[in-house]
């Protein structure tokens, strides 16, 4: 159950950040489906975290809103919705995997990307580091390692 609620953690958290950066467009399908999703989280996070939709890639405002969503996903029912919206989007082709959205600094190991190769799987982003990597002795990023 861990694993499970992390992964909807995961994915939720991208597309929370995600649909905060690209509130004002919604050109495509996809963009509609992220703009609802918007709309519906929105009020439950605004007041705790007005930033978001300012600086959505700052790693201040994503550990914030990891935060606010762990406490939101405490009530059932919110958890059960949010699980709804997160398998819409997934199943819109609006997925992400294995993004790293902070630096990476003094670590021996890096693996980012799943030991299987699965090439029936797409995703809108993956295997990505936004920040800097410093001081690794070992780097692997991409599926199959």
């Amino acid at each position: 159950m861990e694993i499970i609620i992390g992964s909807l953690l995961t994915s939720a958290l991208g597309y929370i950040l995600k649909a905060a950066a690209e509130s004002e467009t919604a050109k495509t399908a996809k963009e509609e489906l992220l703009g609802r999703f918007w709309k519906w989280i929105r009020p439950k996070i605004i007041k705790d975290l007005p930033e978001i939709e300012s600086k959505s890639d700052a790693e201040e405002t994503q550990v914030k809103t990891e935060e606010k969503l762990i406490e939101l996903i405490q009530d059932k029912d919110f958890f059960n919705e949010l699980v709804k919206k997160v398998n819409e989007l997934q199943q819109a082709g609006i997925t992400e995997k294995n993004i790293v959205r902070k630096d990476i600094k003094r670590v021996r190991k890096i693996r980012i990307g799943d030991k299987e190769y699965n090439p029936n799987d797409t995703y809108s982003s993956k295997n990505i580091v936004e920040g800097n990597i410093e001081d690794a002795d070992e780097f692997v990023l991409g599926d199959g390692y």
